[in-house]
């Protein structure tokens, strides 16, 4: 009885032996940059850090002041083909950022200009700007056993030491 239940029940789920089992993980078609902070931008600070007062006689000592950030607030843009995404984050040193931008499902190997800047939001410093052609190519998430149309997209890795460049997956 045992047996025949598991049969059953594997049946209903399309398994059988040898089949692969296939995700429903899917894929977006689009352009991914990821930003990584300059070597050493968290160790050397734009900002100076603030003096710790001299307490006065009346005055208990406290903690004293909070720490200065790494850096200012920076906003963060990605363009592809004149379609753009900007969002500000709270420090371009802190932590690496991943932007995207989603693309037409038909792009199939084509090139696309790419641009993305970051720039700080107090003094409008230029901490990266740079543009690139990158070439759209295909993927299949699942494998093409479970696909049967792929996605096409790219990723770039961004940073004011190197500048923007494709993504090296080796």
């Amino acid at each position: 009885m045992a047996a025949v239940l598991l049969a059953l029940t594997s049946a209903g789920c399309g398994w059988s032996a040898g089949a692969r089992n296939c995700t429903m993980i899917g894929g977006v078609p689009g352009i991914t940059v990821l930003f990584e902070p300059a070597e050493g931008a968290a160790q050397n600070p734009t900002v100076a850090p603030t003096p710790t007062p001299t307490p006065t006689p009346e005055l208990a000592p406290g903690p004293g002041p909070a720490p200065a950030p790494a850096s200012d607030p920076a906003v963060f843009r990605l363009c592809v083909d004149g379609r753009c995404v900007e969002r500000t984050e709270a420090s371009a040193t802190a932590t690496p950022v991943r932007m995207s931008v989603r693309t037409a499902d038909d792009v199939h190997g084509e090139k696309l200009s790419v641009r993305f800047s970051v720039t700080t939001v107090e003094d409008r410093r230029v901490i990266m700007d740079d543009t690139a052609e990158v070439r759209m190519t295909e993927s299949w998430p699942n494998g093409k056993e479970c696909d049967k149309k792929g996605t096409w997209s790219a990723s770039l890795d961004a940073s004011p030491e190197t500048g923007l460049r494709p993504f090296d997956r080796l």
